[in-house]
């Protein structure tokens, strides 16, 4: 087994117990525990009964853990921010394992690890400068504290792979025999980044960390997870969105093998909680289940298309960018050409199902999840225990693929309210392939017709964009819209770098 694995594996074994941080002081087995408000101040002190951790732990082995804030899906964040805390930290690359904190602890840390969402591709792009600073401040305590030790000025002091060296009289000593000490001393108000031609590991075509423990099965991915006493739980959600229950049979299930309960969740669907998946997924595709579904049957293909075309021509719209006169440019034109182009609904078909692992208690909920965002997960949990947000925790795992759906929140909201009818129990959500298809928060559909002006050479001399359909942030992220506008929606249109006389609008319809 890979250290990693290992180490993976510890992290889903320690959860239970682990809570809180103390920071300020050494962790019990003599590591150091660096916390910093952004970007590397020291944090305040928070009793609790757990290790002192914030981005780097070291422990007397010389061994190197790495806190990772950002989701791992397959895109290699994990093991590019850990590079980048290793580069800056100057440590032996060989004795580097990773763990995510939680957001429960990010909060009652002042959000020392900062954003957890990760999508867009902003996992590295948003956090590499801060995480940089956390290995700097580290290697630069590590110094002082040897410094200290032997009695000599920091600044004749060197680290290079965990090992640090006065340089005048060659003595040389250990991160791991430093880390307690240094433990101890404030973090520097600043550091000094290394040159990135410097680089020694951050860019050097070094394996990934999870490569090894996925090629052997070792991985542990939300689906995979396993608690004492667990069942596993599988849903049917109304076929139609916005629809809901009108009835359902649970004794026609109830002696079924394995069954344990039939539960309602929401008033949309209806789960079978088991002791197996398969015997939760055999009883509720048995389970007899009668649906209201509600005004959203209406919809169609047709209806949808008919919506967004109407959106195209709307009175009203957001100017998202605009150069000049298009309009008049294009009545002036020699000629003019319209086009209306159509995306449809896509399903992110991530490889790995929905899922979501809670434990519910009535004075506590954590869930494991496999989520792009850690801490509108803790929302959400929250929200569905209806517990206070520091009487809960959300502990994320590997996540086989996102691409953006598993920063929505609706599988871990429904694992809390199956977990809440079996108070004590572990329950594990796990949605089937079929179930997975049908209610995934769709890429959004969009129309967008386009009108350009061409002079008698056949030269572009104005053109007029109308975008119609859904707004992505106003159901992920409304706090990102800017005045009731979507800017996402004008992605790759932005001042600058389209033609003079140009307007772009959107209708703003959400369906």
């Amino acid at each position: 087994m890979t250290a990693n694995a290992r180490n993976t594996g510890a992290v889903l074994r320690s959860v239970l117990s682990r809570r809180g941080f103390l920071v300020g002081s050494a962790a019990a087995v003599g590591g150091l525990s660096l916390g910093f408000h952004l970007p590397f101040g020291a944090a305040s002190a928070l009793a609790a009964d757990g290790e002192v951790n914030a981005w780097v732990v070291i422990r007397p082995d010389d061994a190197v853990l790495i806190r990772i804030a950002r989701s791992e899906m397959g895109q290699g964040s994990l093991t590019g921010l850990a590079q980048l805390v290793a580069e800056e930290l100057q440590c032996d690359w060989s004795k580097v394992t990773t763990e995510f904190p939680t957001p429960g602890e990010n909060l009652a840390r002042h959000r020392v690890w900062g954003n957890f969402s990760t999508g867009g591709s902003r996992g590295i792009r948003e956090s590499h400068q801060y995480v940089r600073e956390g290995g700097a401040a580290a290697r630069e305590m590590l110094i002082q504290a040897a410094a200290l030790s032997w009695k000599v000025p920091a600044a004749e002091c060197s680290a290079v792979n965990s090992i640090i060296t006065h340089q005048p009289s060659g003595r040389q000593t250990s991160y791991g025999k430093m880390a307690a000490a240094a433990a101890k001393l404030s973090p520097p108000e600043t550091v000094t980044l290394k040159d990135p031609k410097d680089w020694t590991i951050a860019g050097k075509g070094l394996k990934r960390l999870d490569t090894a423990p996925k090629v052997t099965g070792e991985l542990i991915y939300g689906i995979d997870l396993k608690l004492p006493g667990m069942l596993v739980a599988a849903i049917r959600d109304c076929p139609v969105n916005g629809g809901k229950v009108k009835s359902f049979d649970a004794a026609k299930v109830a002696g079924m093998p394995g069954v344990k309960k039939v539960v309602p969740v929401d008033q949309s669907g209806v789960a079978v909680i088991a002791d197996s998946f398969w015997n939760a997924k055999s009883a509720v595709e048995a389970l007899p289940i009668e649906w209201d579904p509600g005004e959203g049957a209406k919809a169609s293909s047709a209806t949808i298309a008919a919506m967004l075309k109407e959106g195209l021509d709307a009175e009203q719209a957001y100017i998202g960018n605009q150069a000049g006169d298009a309009k008049a440019a294009i009545a002036g034109s020699a000629k003019s050409i319209e086009a209306v182009y159509s995306y449809p609904f896509l399903n992110h078909a991530a490889m790995e199902p929905m899922n979501a692992t809670a434990l519910y208690t009535p004075d506590k909920c954590e869930v494991w999840a496999p989520t792009q965002n850690g801490e509108a997960a803790l929302a959400a949990a929250a929200e569905a225990a209806e517990l206070r947000v520091a009487h809960c925790d959300v502990h994320k795992v590997i996540l086989g693929g996102g691409f953006g759906r598993r920063g929505r929140t609706d599988y871990v909201r429904q694992a809390v309210l199956i977990a809440k009818q079996m108070p004590g129990t572990p329950v594990k959500l796990i949605w089937t392939r079929e179930e997975d298809m049908t209610h995934c928060s769709f890429h959004p559909i969009t129309q967008c017709k386009m009108t350009g002006g061409l002079d008698a050479a056949g030269n572009l001399v104005g053109l007029h964009m109308r975008i119609s359909g859904q707004s992505i942030l106003a159901g992920l992220m409304p706090q990102a819209l800017q005045h009731g506008m979507d800017p996402v929606t004008f992605q790759g249109l932005a001042a600058g770098i389209v033609p003079s006389r140009v307007e772009i609008r959107s209708a703003g319809v959400t369906v």
